[in-house]
């Protein structure tokens, strides 16, 4: 495949790096297309679209982006993505998000990127906004659902190929749609882009529970697709019985975000014997209120008890953030040794969207930790 073993090889090298010294290779397994937008090409769909929404380009950044040292907690994050609904354009416009989302993470130095994306919410922007619940509206029409998603995966994949990174994609679903606007999206499986899409997410408010949806993901657990579900990362609520329940009544092998389960040994000790994999997201738990503060953010803890948590983006347009910068902030901030970090990196490979030959290509580019 374009995105294989040739392209690992090749590699990239982070903006940043102003050293010598090769910099830290980073696998991003948690980052949500829609929380990765660049807010000047969304000002461009905007304006070119004849848009209403926002009356200006520092306007829509308030709305969309969390300030410096904010914390606006789980809901208050949420909310913001309700900034990028209008209408972008058509699939030109769609494609060109990808290509986009994948030139940012690779100019961060990331050689291994998972770019999970809602089909319904791409779909929704080659339409008019409709007014009130975005949850209540009935979903787009599927060959519209099918398009839009199969634009995005093909400008994702051409500049993958471009800068030579590992890609994968990640279908997400979210609870607040039930079977109406999940059962259409999850209905890829069966078309050609399902081959493209490795596994399935269902992210949103915990609150509300998986029981609609649980038999979208077990069939899509039967046809051979890796469950990683967002549990655990809400302040509110029993989250380390999130992270169970995803574990052991839907299958997660892997758990977006999960650093709630720290405070339960049972739920620990569950996560550390079957090697599941968390994607814990540095400054979006801050923000979220997962945790108070970089110095409590327990990665070190969990890495300590044996658990296979990563370092990973999340939003970074929202939360403001490259992921290279929560590498550094993750050792002077919240207390990871080089070792630490060393095997939360490894801990990613292991747990990539990827085929062995690929994963021990990324094994070789990490030995330099």
């Amino acid at each position: 495949m374009r995105h294989g073993l040739e392209l690992l090889r090749r590699g990239t090298r982070r903006r940043s790096a102003s050293s010598s010294q090769e910099p830290t290779p980073i696998l991003d397994l948690h980052r949500h297309l829609e929380g990765s937008l660049r807010l000047e090409t969304l000002w461009e769909f905007h304006e070119a679209q004849g848009q209403r929404r926002h009356p200006s380009l520092e306007s829509l950044r308030r709305a969309l982006v969390v300030p410096p040292g904010e914390c606006p907690g789980f809901p208050g994050f949420l909310s913001r993505f309700d900034a990028l609904r209008f209408r972008y354009g058509g699939l030109k416009e769609i494609e060109r998000l990808g290509r986009e989302a994948v030139e940012d993470a690779a100019l961060d130095g990331v050689i291994h990127l998972e770019l999970r994306f809602s089909p319904v919410f791409l779909a929704r922007r080659m339409r008019e906004q409709p007014e009130g619940d975005p949850w209540a509206a009935p979903p787009p029409p599927f060959e519209e659902l099918e398009a839009a998603a199969e634009a995005l995966v093909r400008g994702a994949d051409d500049e993958a190929a471009r800068r030579g990174i590992g890609l994968a994609f990640i279908l997400c679903l979210n609870r607040a749609g039930g079977l109406a606007l999940n059962r259409p999206a999850a209905g890829l499986l069966r078309r050609p882009i399902g081959q493209r899409l490795a596994a399935v997410d269902v992210a949103g408010d915990e609150s509300i529970p998986l029981d609609e949806v649980a038999p979208l993901l077990a069939e899509w657990r039967e046809a051979g697709k890796t469950l990683t579900l967002h549990a655990g990362e809400d302040p509110r609520g029993d989250g380390a019985a999130r992270v169970r329940e995803a574990v052991l009544v839907h299958g997660a092998t892997r758990i977006g975000h999960g650093i709630r389960a720290g405070e339960d040994a049972e739920t620990l000790a569950l996560l550390r014997d079957r090697g599941t994999v968390l994607e814990t997201c540095l400054t979006s738990n801050v923000q979220t209120g997962a945790t108070a503060s970089y110095e409590t953010h327990p990665i070190g803890r969990l890495l300590s008890a044996g658990v296979r948590a990563t370092l990973n983006s999340d939003d970074p347009t929202l939360s403001g953030i490259r992921l290279s910068d929560d590498y550094e902030r993750a050792v002077s901030r919240a207390g990871l040794s080089k070792e630490d970090l060393r095997q939360a990196v490894l801990n990613a490979v292991d747990g990539a969207l990827t085929g062995e030959a690929q994963r021990s290509v990324l094994r070789r580019r990490c030995r330099t930790l």
